[in-house]
């Protein structure tokens, strides 16, 4: 079982950014987890309570303008925002000498896999062990409307404070009615994103995906083979190019988006507990 705690850190320019900690006494490794788009470190209660008897602690946090943390729903200046309170989450983490002195993975999801993928890239010498990939955001599968798409370098210099919807709904994400209606009650989510976050994330595809060869701890990549949201091709791709040479993926034939709130959860559970199974038994 868990000690859960709370707080704030402080992000690249002071904004306060919340955090949270399920400390488990036993814990032998640390699993710090990076959510996606409009969702927030609190989606993630799944995940933590599939794992209440393992071996882990994990930490969670929201990005800037999204769960508890502060700022405007949706709105960063960039995309490297994102990535620059990441790396000073991940710094503060790493300093604990009880994460130290055991594996420490870092799980991240959709447009989370693209701020970490991008920071771990930006900065090789960060101490951790491996790394878990969920539904990667490393290209569209959705079609953006092309106005919107032209309009967002327009916006980006007349009212760069403005957030559009993301065109993603709850049906995207999971099959599951109760998740669904979980999804509609939490207030915690939204489905806004300003034209420097989306312009940024473009850019960080042309960054990110010519340089999997670059990482090379060990990898595991849970996918689902028709996921609505991101693109699947694009995730496989840079799979097939990371540089580990440990590196393990499953695809769920009718998962949606978000794979660990999905009726097929227990499986990726599964395959998960296997992954992370390996560091626990290996110390």
């Amino acid at each position: 079982m868990y000690n859960r705690s709370e707080g704030f850190f402080n992000g690249y320019d002071g904004m306060k950014l919340f955090f949270q900690v399920w400390n488990n006494p036993n814990a032998k490794g640390t699993i710090i987890i990076t959510h996606g788009h409009g969702e927030h470190s609190g989606s993630y209660h799944r995940v933590v309570d599939a794992f209440k008897n393992d071996s882990w602690t994990f930490y969670g946090w929201d990005l800037r303008g999204h769960g508890r943390s502060e700022g405007r729903r949706g709105f960063a200046n960039s995309f490297s925002e994102y990535c620059d309170d990441y790396k000073i989450f991940l710094d503060m983490v790493l300093k604990d000498e009880k994460v130290k002195n055991g594996p420490v993975i870092l799980l991240c999801h959709s447009m989370g896999a693209l701020i970490e993928l991008r920071t771990l890239i930006r900065n090789p010498d960060l101490k951790y062990t491996g790394i878990v990939v969920s539904s990667p955001l490393l290209g569209l599968a959705m079609e953006v409307p092309a106005i919107k798409a032209k309009a967002a370098g327009v916006l980006n210099k007349l009212l760069p404070q403005l957030t559009l919807g993301n065109e993603i709904n709850n049906n995207m994400l999971t099959s599951d009615r109760d998740v669904i209606r979980e999804f509609e009650q939490d207030s915690l989510r939204h489905t806004r994103m300003s034209s420097g976050v989306f312009l940024g994330m473009m850019e960080s595809w042309d960054y990110v995906r010519p340089r999997a060869n670059e990482l090379k701890k060990p990898a595991l990549f849970l996918l689902p083979e028709h996921d609505p949201v991101c693109s699947t091709p694009h995730a496989k791709e840079f799979y097939d190019h990371l540089g580990s040479s440990r590196k393990e993926i499953y695809i769920y034939p009718n998962a949606k988006h978000e794979v660990f709130n999905d009726v097929m959860r227990s499986s990726v559970f599964a395959d998960l507990k296997k992954y992370l199974d390996s560091f626990v038994e290996s110390k």
